[in-house]
């Protein structure tokens, strides 16, 4: 403290005296005069006087006289250096030399004295009196300043005052230093729980308030929280702050929402002035973020080949996270194996790692079998799944490890097989291998025991794993096994099989003797079929046993007149054309000037047809009558210019016309076809003329993203409700795999023959599996499965006609059949020897009745009635237009390519059927869309809405019978099955399938090469697994056979006119089927060339009435068919740059048609037989392409 003090000598009683003297020394006042003279020059040497009232002495150093107000300034005590905004206790004293009391009542205080025109910045500019003053008395004032905020130099100056006058009295100045107060401080750390640091306002002991900002400092960033630093703090943060304070420190907790929320934001903390400074930022901001929550952890290694072990985290979250695997790379590269949760207890150090309290942060991911069999080898990465949409990063470790390999192995323990058996017949036996692999072999996977060695004719040739074995364990495969029909010894040995192939050591070899077969029990064991010719070589009648003779006559021209069959007419060595003329069973035909089928007669009128044609030979309109010519169907074609079907209408006369429209790509491919409703069904077609989308014009989609393999087979599509169809083929180009994704997936298997040996349902698992075995004449000799009932075995028999003698299934049936003279099933007994069935026939070999349900067929073999349940009316073509019932009524209509296109039906409503090559893809039924899911052979096995959801499935036994249902619509093979009368309508016949057999005759005659189709009512070869019959003529493995049928229905109606009115057929031996996709590719050719002989197609025969396919054009016999000149013209072509020539001159050449009336173009191409017909030529010769002159030329020569 300061302490100033000056001496004033006065005496305020002398001078009192002194003037009340005056009187008395007046006359002295030369004296005084003198001594003022004297005391005025000593007082030059002198400090002048200060008055009481501040004022400075007169002259002579003397102070006038005192007023009533005045005041001593005695001094100041207040600190020379203060902060900016602070208080301080300070204090002034003055003295009381005036002639008045100073009373607080009276005004008296202290006031500030600096400039008049600047307020106190002090914060207050009067100080209350604290108590009265008396005359020459002392006060001191003790009052508080508030140092200014804006720092310097400042005076501190105050004086007495009396309110309503001036400040009187002395008064002194003193300087003070104001300093500033600035806001200082730091980020010390960050951390997942809280951010910390220090903050002060220097020179001041007092704590800061600080607030906290995220992404910017204040005006820029977002307020995220207020504290006060007043955490304690040590003595280093104090001598930084200038100031003897200890409770400088602050800390912000966070928590994991906090984290989630603002996890790497930039942290930005003020310091809040406490003397109205600058809030600035303390050192750190900015510099620092809000640590983010990023994936953290480590693949510790597999435990026992079991599980992969370690632990993740997203750091500073107590929660548990995802991980994903993926094998072979990570993310992007590898593929998904396996999805965990990291949520197993974890210890303190694991907490530690992830800068968190929790204690669930391990994993553990199984090793599964799944596992090791997709991704068995390859390195595995592992992401942690952010939980708050950070980086899924790959935790530490990953791509260190592999996956445990796959190790398929099996040890053979024993077996059980016979030593001899006769052929054809089953024995039982067992072989027992032990898993000594790495996985479990699961029932569904494709793990069987199969048969190897000398196997030709043994079936099954594998068995089905009958449980789950694990590893180490040891499972007995039971079997059923049926020997071949050839004699001898066969060395047989087992091994194990899965969908990858062999594996394991095999059994030891068993050499099994097959000894002769027993004698056949009953069935004709002989049939002869007799053919006579008349005087022309013509054949003019076929004898055979079911339906007795058939004879035939012929016009002028080589054309079949009239046929009639039915007839007991035996002679081997005359036709009976008079007899047969007068049986009235004759079928007449007409024809028109270019040989072209007229008319149609037969005695009932039932199925009489009138033929026209287009200017070029196209079918124009075919009427077919019905109900004994009551009542007719109409139908008609239209063609376009490249004389390709765009319309066809079916129509009851009178009643209604229902068309069918097809559309094409400029490569001729059918790429629309319209329905009698309006609906319209677009293709896509690629260049090959394949759907690649089939979808309506409202834009529903019925299948999409079709593929094909090279020889044809749609690989794969997608059902227009999500469900993905995908077809494997094996090295034989025959189906290995048909799977529809969640709804059906089966595997195929066979034999050496093709025949099919097993079929493994992997959707529905071993339950619905089913294994076939066949004879050494691949005819279906077994077939088991539990979803068969009884035993699960059904057992078949067969005679040397191949007539079924037995069909059992023991606990459901026990049938035996029998036959009569005539080749036909008379009888079906059970193994008591009663009647269960009884038949009988109509003249044709018809079924007429069966255990008293009476059937009717017309001349033309096809079903008129089943009494009380069903009659039927056709087309030109043989196809049903109408199926009425006593109280229902189903009106149908059938394309060309033979496929059930649409279907009205009582109480039913409309029925649209959407085909994708030649498979039923969906139903609309009065709009409402049903996916369609079919097997191998074209059944029906799986419905899905449009939801992808399976609304019905279909079984079928081994010979197409519905398990445990009844089927009314597209069934079995993909044919119309009939819930009333419990028929499959194959369009040209009809096919009983709980007999297996036909109900009438088939009307493509026997082959005399191969013996096949010698039986003319089997079904499908007796093989239902392999083949199918697409029309109810001819057994053909379906997708070779259609794809010839329905190139020809396309591409060459007249053979289309001749072939659906059952006047000529072709087969397809089902033998050639396993020739895949070379038979496919062979397709186009072999209808090219038009030869539908036994040679072309691997056995086909035509019937010798059919004289417009066994005859040429001219009905010469030999004569070139069609397709042969055809072919003859192409080679020509291609030999001549694509234009054709004569052979014989070589002026060019055109392929046009003849017309009647007008002259032969002179630049026709016309065929020549090299070496001619009349020299032993014929469809063998070779063929030149000559124009009409050298034509006649040539005939000229040969004369």
């Amino acid at each position: 403290m300061i302490s100033c003090m000056e001496a004033v000598n006065s005496d305020r009683r002398d001078t009192q005296r002194i003037a009340n003297r005056k009187s008395l020394f007046f006359s002295l006042i030369s004296l005084v005069l003198g001594f003022l003279l004297l005391s005025g020059f000593l007082g030059r040497a002198e400090a002048a006087r200060q008055c009481p009232d501040g004022s400075p002495a007169g002259r002579g150093n003397v102070c006038p006289d005192v007023p009533d107000n005045a005041a001593e300034w005695i001094g100041y005590s207040t600190p020379g250096q203060m902060v900016v905004g602070q208080t301080y206790a300070v204090s002034a004293t003055y003295k009381n030399v005036g002639n008045q009391v100073w009373g607080s009542n009276l005004g008296y205080k202290l006031g500030y004295a600096g400039t008049p025109s600047v307020a106190s910045p002090w914060g207050l500019d009067r100080v209350q009196l604290p108590s009265a003053v008396s005359i020459d008395s002392k006060v001191t004032f003790n009052f508080s300043v508030t140092a200014p905020t804006t720092p310097g130099q400042y005076q501190f100056v105050w004086r007495m005052l009396q309110d309503g006058k001036a400040s009187f009295g002395g008064f002194g100045s003193q300087t003070v230093q104001v300093i500033p107060s600035l806001i200082k401080g730091n980020i010390d750390g960050v951390t997942y729980s809280s951010i910390s640091g220090w903050a002060c306002s220097t020179y001041l002991n007092r704590s800061v308030d600080v607030h906290m900002y995220l992404g910017g400092s204040a005006g820029s960033g977002t307020f995220a929280g207020a504290t006060a630093a007043t955490l304690p703090s040590d003595a280093g943060i104090a001598s930084a702050c200038s100031a003897s304070g200890s409770n400088y420190r602050f800390s912000f907790p966070l928590d994991e929402n906090f984290i989630i929320q603002n996890g790497g934001k930039a942290i930005y903390i003020h310091g809040l002035s406490p003397v109205g400074a600058s809030n600035d930022t303390i050192s750190g901001s900015g510099a620092v973020a809000v640590p983010a929550s990023v994936i953290k952890g480590r693949i510790e290694g597999i435990q026992d080949n079991k599980a992969i072990v370690g632990w993740a985290c997203s750091a500073g979250l107590s929660r548990s996270i995802d991980v994903h695997m993926y094998a072979g790379g990570p993310a992007g590269s590898g593929t998904i194996a396996a999805i965990a949760s990291a949520n197993l207890a974890s210890e303190p150090g694991v907490a530690s790692a992830c800068s968190s309290s929790g204690s669930i942060y391990r994993f553990s991911i199984p090793v599964t079998e799944d596992l090791i069999r997709s991704q068995g080898g390859k390195p595995f990465y592992i992401h942690g799944i952010s939980p708050v949409g950070r980086d899924n990063s790959l935790i530490d470790g990953s791509g260190a490890l592999s996956i445990p390999a796959m190790q398929r192995n099996a040890a053979f323990v024993s077996q059980n097989m016979p030593a001899q058996l006769p052929t054809g017949r089953s024995v039982t036996g067992s072989v027992r291998f032990t898993n000594t692999g790495n996985v479990t072999w699961r029932q569904g996977q494709g793990y069987r025991a199969v048969l190897v060695g000398d196997t030709r004719g043994w079936s099954p040739g594998e068995v089905g794993l009958p449980s789950d074995v694990p590893p180490g364990g040891s499972v007995d495969f039971n079997f059923s096994l049926r020997a071949p029909l050839g004699a001898g010894g066969y060395n047989l040995r087992w091994r194990m099989r899965d969908g990858a192939g062999d594996f394991g050591n095999e059994s030891s070899n068993q050499v099994v003797q097959v000894v002769a077969p027993p004698p056949v029990e009953h069935g004709v064991g002989l049939a002869a079929r007799s053919y006579v010719y008349d005087a022309n070589q013509q054949l003019c009648k076929v004898i055979e046993p079911e339906s007795g003779s058939t004879v035939m006559a012929y016009d002028a021209a080589g054309n079949l007149a009239w046929s009639a069959s039915g007839l007991d007419l035996p002679s081997t060595t005359s036709c009976d054309l008079e007899a047969a003329a007068a049986s009235g069973r004759q079928v007449v035909r007409t024809y028109d000037t270019r040989n072209r089928l007229k008319t149609l007669r037969f005695p009932d009128k039932n199925g009489n047809q009138d033929w026209s044609y287009t200017p070029d030979g196209l079918p124009a309109q075919v009427t077919t009558w019905n109900d004994a010519g009551s009542s007719s169907v109409v139908n008609a074609y239209n063609y376009n210019k490249r004389r390709m079907l765009t319309s066809e209408s079916s129509g009851q006369t009178g009643w209604y016309t229902w068309s069918i429209g097809y559309g094409y790509d400029a490569n001729g491919a059918l790429a629309s076809q319209a329905y009698p409703t309006g609906l319209s069904i677009n293709y896509a077609p690629n260049a090959l003329g394949q759907p690649t989308d089939v979808r309506d014009q409202f834009g529903n989609v019925y299948a999409s993203g079709i593929g094909y393999y090279p020889n044809g087979a749609a690989r794969q599509f997608t059902y227009g409700n999500g469900v993905s169809h995908s077809l494997v083929l094996n090295g034989r180009q025959m189906p290995q795999q048909v799977r529809d994704n969640n709804v059906a997936s089966f595997e195929y298997q066979y034999d050496a023959n093709g025949n099919v040996g097993a079929i493994i349902d992997q959707q529905r698992g071993t339950g619905y599996n089913r294994y076939m075995g066949y004879d050494g004449l691949d005819r279906l000799m077994e077939a088991g499965s539990e979803r068969f009932g009884g035993d699960n075995w059904n057992r078949y028999t067969y005679d040397v006609l191949d007539n079924i003698l037995t069909a059992k299934l023991p606990g459901v049936r026990e049938n035996n059949y029998w036959y009569d003279a005539k080749n036909r099933l008379t009888n079906v007994q059970n193994n008591a020897g009663a009647t269960t069935v009884g038949l009988s026939y109509d003249p044709q070999g018809n079924l007429k009745n069966k255990n008293g349900q009476a059937y009717t067929f017309d001349y033309g073999n096809r079903l008129r009635d089943v009494t009380g349940k069903e009659s039927y009316a056709y087309d030109a073509y043989g196809r049903r237009t109408i199926a009425g019932r006593p109280t229902t009524r189903t009106v149908q209509v059938y394309t060309q390519a033979g496929q059930l296109f649409y279907t009205e039906a009582s109480g039913k409503g409309n029925m649209e059927y959407v085909y994708l090559n030649g498979s039923l893809l969906a139903t609309r039924n009065s709009g409402t869309i049903k996916f369609q899911h079919t097997d191998a052979l074209g059944s029906p096995i799986a419905v899905t809405d449009t939801a992808g959801q399976v609304v019905e499935r279909t079984d079928y036994q081994p010979y197409g019978s519905p398990i445990g249902k009844t089927v009314d619509g597209i069934g079995y093979t993909g044919h119309a099955m009939d819930g009333a009368t419990g028929l499959t309508y194959m369009q040209q016949r009809y096919y009983d399938q709980d007999l297996g057999r036909f109900l009438s005759v088939d009307p493509v005659a026997a082959d005399s090469v191969f013996a096949a189709n010698f039986n003319r009512y089997w079904y499908a070869n007796n093989n239902p697994y392999k083949f199918t019959d697409p029309d109810g003529r001819q057994s053909a493995a379906d997708r070779y056979y259609g794809a010839a049928v329905g190139y020809m229905l396309r591409n060459d109606p007249e053979k289309l006119r001749i072939w659906m009115a059952g006047e000529a057929a072709a087969t397809t031996e089902g033998s050639q089927a396993e020739q895949g996709a070379a038979m496919g590719q062979a397709v186009g050719e072999f209808v090219d060339a038009g030869d539908f002989s036994n040679e072309a197609i691997a056995g086909a025969l035509l019937k010798a009435a059919a004289a417009g396919v066994t005859r040429g054009r001219s009905g010469r016999p030999g004569d070139f068919t069609r397709g042969q000149r055809n072919a003859f013209k192409r080679e020509n072509a291609q030999r001549n740059d694509g234009q054709m020539r004569c052979d014989d001159c070589g002026r060019e050449v055109r392929n046009v048609a003849s017309e009647k009336g007008v002259p032969t173009p002179p630049d026709q191409a016309q065929v020549h037989h090299d070496p001619p017909i009349k020299d032993g030529g014929g469809r063998h010769s070779d063929g030149k392409v000559v124009c009409p002159e050298c034509h006649q030329d040539r005939h000229r020569r040969e004369e």
